[in-house]
């Protein structure tokens, strides 16, 4: 009894401390009067760059195309990028407007946002930061494709009680850490009025291709849908912001912060009454309901 009693108490200071601390970040950070977005579609689908795209893609086109799409990261040089036409990207990774034309050394980068302002001959809503605003792509896209929508999301980690991180997600003053693009997604998604959000290509399954090398160096084999698995070798893991090489338990608790984004967006998704339906052909997301499409 006692202890609960010690568990709960301990509980209610930290929410109280980070709400306090949320409410200075969004202060100091957040871009108010952001328009709002709407969505076109009763249901979207989150297409996630793992693996077992390839078989949604075989199996599941026509459902895809009945929903509002969202692709995200380095999709754009698919091949089946300009024939899905999704109508809605998301970017997050600093890399991508870190970019500019003197640091230019992230050529998978620079090929993807020749492949957006290129191929994409369709109406498109980019959704990116609203600190990213005045960065080399969003000025380029903005003078270059017209028909491409930039739509901005305040990436401020909110946290404490979830009444109040309900009321900052929703009106879009602050969002939860997403250690990965998929949760950014499925929150902008969900600051719109869609019945149904489902999951695809959400393998999350990179603790498998992790290794330690003879000289303790941490490496990970990413394997996306579009690449060729057999081409793709285990690599050094760098921070791109300081360029640094995290230590293994550093990419654990990354992971850790993956997955518990979904949590509190699956909180979030309960007060906004929309269904997030994890329809990935393989998956580690817990999170949600697994469905079959």
């Amino acid at each position: 009894m006692l202890f609960d009693y010690y568990i709960r108490t301990g509980t209610f200071f930290e929410n109280s401390l980070q709400s306090v601390v949320s409410v200075v970040k969004v202060i100091l950070l957040t871009k108010l009067g952001l328009p709002k977005f709407s969505n076109q579609k009763t249901n979207a689908s989150i297409l996630g760059n793992g693996p077992s795209l390839s078989q949604t893609l075989a199996d599941n086109l026509s459902f895809l195309k009945e929903t509002d799409m969202y692709c995200v990261n380095l999709f754009a040089l698919s091949t089946v990028y300009a024939s899905l036409k999704p109508e809605n990207y998301v970017l997050l990774d600093p890399a991508f407007f870190m970019f500019n034309e003197q640091n230019d050394s992230r050529q998978d980068i620079k090929k993807t946002f020749d492949a957006i302002i290129q191929q994409t001959d369709w109406s498109m809503r980019l959704f990116v930061p609203a600190r990213s605003r005045n960065s080399y792509i969003v000025k380029k896209i903005k003078q270059e494709s017209p028909n491409i929508q930039i739509c901005f999301f305040n990436y401020t980690i909110v946290r404490g009680f979830p009444a109040f991180r309900n009321w900052f997600f929703e009106h879009n003053f602050g969002m939860p850490q997403c250690q990965n693009i998929l949760a950014a997604s499925l929150y902008v998604a969900l600051l719109q009025d869609y019945k149904n959000i489902y999951l695809f290509g959400a393998d999350h399954s990179w603790h498998e291709e992790i290794r330690i090398t003879d000289q303790n160096e941490f490496e990970m084999r990413q394997v996306h849908f579009y690449d060729n698995a057999t081409h793709v070798k285990h690599e050094k893991v760098i921070d791109v912001r300081n360029n640094s090489r995290p230590k293994l338990h550093a990419q654990f608790l990354s992971l850790h912060k993956v997955f518990y984004s979904y949590e509190i967006l699956g909180a979030f998704a309960k007060f906004r009454k929309i269904n997030v339906l994890n329809a990935s052909k393989k998956t580690y997301i817990d999170a949600f309901e697994r469905v079959t499409v």
